[in-house]
């Protein structure tokens, strides 16, 4: 590989040179592997210059830094072993080289870059997730602390819905009161989300919490409490039950996330009715409301369609929602916390208790008025709030 060799050479030397920008490797030899590229760059840590490497797979991230002793060997391993192509940015060319079916081609362009960038080490985010143990029991992560091949969708729908509370938490005081803030999770299902929220309040916020999951499931009830004290989490438990029929005592914060249809609304029920200050819904189904569905003109037209329908039955369902939840005292949000990519069930409610008293007809006006327009005889959680 004699043309490799002579990047090898001159990746070196920019570095000696102090012109060196970036060497970025790509096109893994294993096509399978979620492995897609290697980024070099050059950072001062500690005030000794490192290699920072970050290694990027299909749905994360992974950076590691090391001394240039142990970093020049790390590097020929991945292009001796791992990638076909590189790409060395210097100050003075661009140089490129390709391996194909053991032919190297290593050609040169005019530079990208006209000076180094700052060798300072990029502070990295916070995790938010401190504990990861609990993502290799539910099947999120491998031994290894990789992300398993056909859960990047729900891991990213995990982090999302941390980096949801982390905001909230920030504006949100009920978070940060004194004692300990009671959750409750209503149909916890596996718990991917449940250990998680448990994981970044107590591990990373810092905040006592006593957070509690229902499922109707008793085998997953079962599985998450093993998995619970398997990592020690002591105020995190699960009980066996249902939403509409479970006994809920006074409760800080109310979840219910991808409870199915009118479950949504058992939860925003027993969170108002438990005097949560803050409730978080993403609901899943709709279908109380689709089956009434009898739009007036022009709005017929709309719900002609079977996927336009279901799509109005979604926004006309989540609406009246959150508007009971402004009529019930809440200030009311709703929010695609997440790309359709990852899961259809993206729409997040929110509500957070409002400490000024409400005007509750001019909003029964509203809930009445878009019945009207599509036919709606009633809302599954007006029933529940009278």
């Amino acid at each position: 590989m004699l043309k490799q060799k002579e990047l090898v050479g001159l990746f070196e030397q920019s570095v000696v040179d102090d012109n060196f920008v970036r060497l970025t490797l790509s096109r893994n030899i294993d096509k399978t592997a979620t492995l897609r590229k290697a980024i070099i760059k050059l950072v001062f840590i500690k005030k000794k210059l490192h290699f920072s490497i970050v290694y990027r797979h299909a749905t994360n991230d992974i950076t590691k830094n090391f001394g240039l002793k142990d970093g020049y060997p790390m590097i020929q391993e991945l292009m001796d072993n791992t990638f076909l192509n590189a790409a060395l940015f210097t100050t003075e060319k661009d140089w490129f080289y390709e391996l194909n079916k053991n032919q190297e081609r290593l050609y040169a362009n005019k530079p990208t870059f006209t000076k180094v960038p700052k060798r300072v080490h990029d502070k990295q985010k916070p995790k938010l997730i401190v504990n990861t143990s609990y993502l290799v029991q539910l099947g999120i992560l491998d031994e290894k602390g990789r992300v398993q091949k056909d859960k990047g969708a729900k891991y990213k729908q995990i982090k999302k819905f941390v980096e949801v509370v982390e905001s909230l938490l920030k504006k949100n005081p009920i978070l940060g009161k004194e004692g300990t803030v009671q959750i409750y999770d209503m149909g916890s299902g596996k718990g991917y989300l449940t250990f998680a929220l448990y994981d970044f309040l107590t591990n990373n916020a810092q905040i006592d919490v006593k957070l509690t999951g229902v499922e109707a499931r008793p085998e997953l009830v079962t599985f998450c409490n093993e998995v619970a004290k398997k990592d020690n989490f002591k105020q995190l438990s699960f009980k066996e039950g249902f939403i509409s029929n479970f006994t809920l005592p006074k409760t800080d914060i109310l979840i219910a996330l991808h409870a199915c249809d009118t479950a949504t609304d058992d939860a925003i029920h027993k969170g108002i009715e438990a005097g949560a200050r803050l409730i978080i819904c993403a609901p899943c189904c709709h279908k109380q409301i689709r089956k009434q569905f009898n739009a007036t003109k022009p709005l017929d037209s709309i719900t002609a369609f079977g996927i336009l329908k279901e799509r109005q039955a979604e926004v006309v369902t989540d609406t009246i929602r959150a508007l009971l939840l402004e009529a019930n005292g809440y200030k009311a949000s709703i929010f695609e916390f997440i790309s359709t990519d990852h899961t259809g069930k993206n729409v997040m409610i929110i509500g957070q208790k409002e400490e000024m008293p409400i005007e509750k007809e001019p909003i029964l006006d509203k809930i009445k008025a878009l019945k009207q327009s599509f036919g709606i005889k009633t809302h599954y959680l007006e029933t529940l709030l009278k």
